[in-house]
């Protein structure tokens, strides 16, 4: 009997899930909602390929949002320029059983630039639906048809969309009735049971039900990792100027005689003040260093989204005039400061950010972010600028655009080519501190830490701020220093060596912690290059570091009157595959003090998932070792 029940209402309740809307979040499977603060019920990206001039875009895109972040998946949204219509815009709301509670019509849409208000010109703007929820669950059905003149950009497929939201469905279409020549690129499609139903020229794939993903401590980059399709036309048009991609270097021909050549005509005067600047100069570097600072001094960045596409830039006679540009101006501007003195450079787009991304290498596809200059030194070592920047040193492009492949605009067409590389030896932090203790445990510093290569950008910066900020920034950075008092904060900005040098006086309390008649000193002053770890966290992705870093530190504990040291750590060091370090310790009879000296070195590489605990084990020992105390004591002879 009770069999029978059960059964009875499983069936009542089976019917009851089916017999809702299509869309009830009663029909989404269990698995899905784990860890989802959405579930995309249904993205659908149909392009057809009309001409070289016009590529027609339908997206039907279904999301069910559970929280405020899942509103970030909602994408209900299209750009556009001036003068390109949006042929049909909708979005229609449900609430968590499927049932219609509001409906956005094209009118509706919200319609603004494409840029915030740091742009100066920009004829780029999007449409995008504002809703501001009542109740969670919901869902948004969003519908458009878009006609694309400027065909050099086709919509790519990114199935997988980020953390924390599940896939029902992803599909993407192409058709091609005409057969225009057009090449495709596959990326990381071995791990997914990826459907390609193409034919002819017809083009399909889908991918259906993928849980949400959560993130993991320092796995590789969530876009360079997860499966995406590339498209490009070989002829194409972007604002009415005809263009072809066969290759990098046809791409770069392009867009050297349609966007860079003839904007490098200067004024008479400007010329004959850059030859007045270098008169004196002997090299290149040397020239091209006085004209980088003349462009930091007398120009400034403003974004200019303007003309062909946003991607021409500013001619150099109007940024000369103007004194403003954007990246792409104020590259160019500077190739022609150097070109009116005989010295070559590249006008060379990249894809900048903190996160180390490519300039697809083996695809040709308009690419990029940003603009930044190389020059071909005497030595046959690249120099880099950054011109966007008032306040970078020559020759110095950080985590910004650091190692990454580029492409290199020439007369002669495009090149890949790789920015500098930064070295776990270039990237060095170097602490050096005396430390004055009391019989009451408490602390007076004075401290020096010097940062060179990726660090210097981390830290350079702190010269702009106001001494309150500097002060909350320096307690929060030294969180287990209590009590901080900073009598005297000072920086040394060497701008040729690129190095960056904090001198500080502090005093603090109880940094040695009393034990009857003893204090235990902690010999990890302050800490560097703290590596925190999720002990608990179940591993699925690799582990990287984009980037080697060194961390050198001596710390010298002077000893208060009337004490002694009674009991020292031993010196010891650690070596693995994923770094190095190492911890000598030593008392000084001379002033009576406790001598550390410290060197963490991390490496950059990437491991496979399997290797994480290896990993922890290894910073576990180092947390260990960074963790060690002194003992010191009344001295017996007082």
């Amino acid at each position: 009997m009770r069999k029978r029940i059960i059964t009875f209402l499983l069936l009542v309740c089976m019917s009851f899930m089916y017999s809702q809307q299509e869309y009830s979040i009663l029909k989404i499977s269990p698995e899905l909602l784990e860890n989802a603060d959405a579930v995309v019920r249904k993205m659908h990206t149909k392009l057809v390929v009309e001409d070289i001039d016009k590529v027609v875009v339908y997206t039907t895109r279904i999301v069910t949002v559970f929280n405020e972040n899942g509103e970030y998946f909602i994408d209900a949204f299209q750009h556009h320029d001036v003068g390109q219509g949006i042929e049909k815009q909708q979005a229609i709301i449900l609430d968590a059983m499927g049932y219609e509670v509001d409906k956005f019509r094209k009118k509706d849409f919200s319609n603004v630039s494409a840029f915030g208000s740091g742009t100066l010109f920009a004829d780029n703007r999007v449409s995008y639906l504002d809703y501001n929820a009542r109740t969670y669950p919901y869902t948004v059905i969003y519908t458009s048809e878009f006609e694309n003149e400027d065909t050099v950009f086709l919509n790519q497929w990114f199935p997988l969309e980020g953390y924390n939201v599940s896939i029902e469905e992803s599909v993407y279409e192409l058709e091609n009735p005409d057969g225009h020549a057009l090449r495709f690129q596959e990326n990381n499609f071995e791990d997914l049971a990826i459907e390609n139903h193409s034919t002819g020229n017809h083009y399909l794939y889908k991918l259906k039900n993928i849980k949400a993903r959560k993130h993991e401590d320092f796995e590789p980059s969530f876009r360079n990792t997860t499966p995406n399709l590339l498209f490009s036309l070989d002829k194409f048009e972007l604002k009415g100027v005809a263009g072809e991609t066969r290759d990098w270097k046809h791409f770069g021909k392009w867009m050297y005689d349609h966007l860079v050549a003839e904007h490098d005509h200067l004024p008479e005067s400007t010329i004959k003040k850059m030859e007045d600047l270098t008169a004196g100069a002997s090299s290149i570097e040397e020239k091209a260093r006085l004209i980088y600072q003349y462009v930091q001094e007398n120009t400034r960045y403003i974004s200019v989204q303007y003309g062909i596409g946003g991607w021409e830039p500013e001619t150099a006679m109007n940024v000369d005039r103007l004194g403003y540009g954007d990246c792409k101006g104020l590259t160019n501007y500077t190739k022609a400061l150097l070109k009116s003195q005989g010295i070559e450079s590249y006008y060379t787009v990249i894809h900048a950010g903190e996160s180390k991304r490519h300039i697809e290498p083996d695809f040709t596809i308009m690419q990029g972010n940003h603009v930044i200059l190389n020059i071909p030194a005497e030595d046959g070592t690249d120099l880099w600028l950054e011109c966007t920047s008032q306040t970078t040193p020559f020759n110095y492009i950080g985590e910004f655009t650091d190692d990454r492949y580029a492409l290199r605009v020439s007369e002669d067409g495009g090149e890949i080519v790789r920015t500098k590389k930064y070295m776990a030896s270039d990237n060095v932090q170097a602490i050096d501190c005396d430390i004055q203790l009391d019989v009451n445990g408490n602390f007076e510093a004075v401290f020096t830490r010097t940062s060179e290569g990726v660090p210097y950008g981390e830290y350079y910066r702190l010269q702009r701020e106001n001494e309150d900020d500097l002060k909350k920034y320096y307690r929060n950075e030294w969180g287990r220093l209590q009590n901080l008092n900073f009598e005297d904060i000072e920086f040394h900005d060497d701008r040729v060596a690129i190095q960056f040098q904090e001198e500080l006086k502090f005093s603090g309390s109880r940094l040695a912690s009393p034990a009857g008649e003893r204090l235990l000193v902690p010999l990890n002053f302050i800490q560097q290059g703290n590596i925190m770890k999720k002990t608990s966290q179940e591993r699925t992705m690799p582990f990287v570091f984009e980037r080697g870093k060194t961390y050198k530190d001596h710390f010298s504990f002077k000893i208060p009157p009337g004490y002694e040291i009674e009991a020292l750590p031993g010196s010891d060091e650690i070596a693995s595959e994923f770094g190095e370090f190492s911890i000598n310790i030593s008392a000084s009879g001379e002033d009576n003090s406790i001598e550390v000296d410290r060197v963490l070195i991390i490496q950059e590489g990437e491991w496979p998932s399997d290797q994480f605990q290896n990993f922890t084990q290894f910073i576990d020992k180092v947390n260990t070792l960074n963790n060690l105390k002194a003992v010191i004591a009344k001295s017996k002879k007082s």
